[in-house]
């Protein structure tokens, strides 16, 4: 299995560190595309696509990555989001562009990120410690079970 996580990270680096977590347990590339615009899909047969929240959907660099990209019928994909505030689901509007592409969706994995935009600055910013520890864990286990069904455990004991 190959597999791919292509991000767009662009304050704090919060989508970075999970897109960089999940990687390394799955051996997948990963791809920033604020850097490379029009990333080569067509090899990976797992394509994950991480973002911040910006206005309460991902980065636009993201969403024209899947817009211009051709999937093929055995491509699986999911999507990971960070956001400030973990009050609804920030990946329904990307599912929805996955669907008209007829795509293989297979799950998503949210979690908070520091944020510091508009008036969560004057105050600091809010979830400033994330993503922590616990967080990157849960972000590992989520890709380790969707695209390889196995566990943190699973693959201690392979060592």
């Amino acid at each position: 299995m190959k597999a791919v996580i292509v991000y767009a990270s662009v304050h704090h680096g919060n989508t970075k560190k999970i897109a960089e977590a999940m990687a390394s347990v799955i051996s997948a590339d990963v791809i920033d595309v604020t850097r490379k615009i029009k990333p080569d899909l067509s090899g990976y047969d797992v394509i994950g696509f991480a973002s911040g929240v910006y206005f309460h959907t991902f980065h636009e660099r993201i969403k024209k990555c899947i817009e211009e990209n051709l999937f093929s019928k055995g491509q699986k994909v999911f999507l990971v989001a960070t956001c400030g505030l973990g009050y609804r689901d920030y990946t329904k509007g990307i599912k929805d562009i996955l669907a008209k592409k007829h795509v293989s969706f297979i799950g998503n994995f949210q979690c908070r990120g520091w944020d510091t935009y508009g008036i969560f600055g004057k105050i600091g910013g809010i979830a400033k410690k994330h993503p922590n520890d616990r967080d990157l864990k849960e972000a590992q286990q989520f890709v380790l079970k969707t695209v390889c069904e196995k566990t943190i455990d699973d693959v201690a004991l392979l060592g």
